[in-house]
């Protein structure tokens, strides 16, 4: 099934250099404001090269509307992923935090060489717990 035509579509190099002009023209410090335009204005472009530059502005609304939900699962979704990496560490870090103060535990009743044991410890190794939560 063929899309209905909305217009002149830009060209490839046109599309490309509104692009490079569009990103090539930042200036100013970050903000949530101007990245959020600098997006509409990639939707714009991409709109105007896919589907033609008459588009209706009614459904282009529509489609930002659509990048936006889209925006907010993408960071939704990195933050979560951020979140389990920073709890696996903390999570790591506990354990073994918990294991070195058993075997402290242990060592208030056992001497250096009955802890070793106990424990099935090399010389020189330090107490932990199996970990990973991959």
């Amino acid at each position: 099934m063929d899309a209905p035509e909305y217009g002149r579509k830009l060209t490839d190099e046109e599309y490309q250099a509104r692009i490079a002009e569009l990103y090539g023209g930042r200036a100013g410090p970050y903000s949530d404001e101007a990245d959020r335009e600098l997006r509409r204005r990639e939707l714009e472009l991409r709109i105007d090269y896919r589907l033609g530059r008459d588009f209706p502005r009614e459904r282009r609304a529509a489609l930002w509307e659509v990048q936006e939900r889209i925006e907010r699962k993408r960071l939704g979704l990195a933050f979560r992923h951020a979140m389990r990496r920073l709890f696996h560490r903390l999570t790591q870090h506990e354990t073994q935090r918990f294991a070195q103060f058993s075997a402290q535990e242990f060592g208030r009743v056992l001497s250096a060489g009955e802890l070793k044991c106990f424990l099935d410890l090399e010389e020189g190794e330090v107490p932990t717990l199996p970990f990973d939560m991959r």
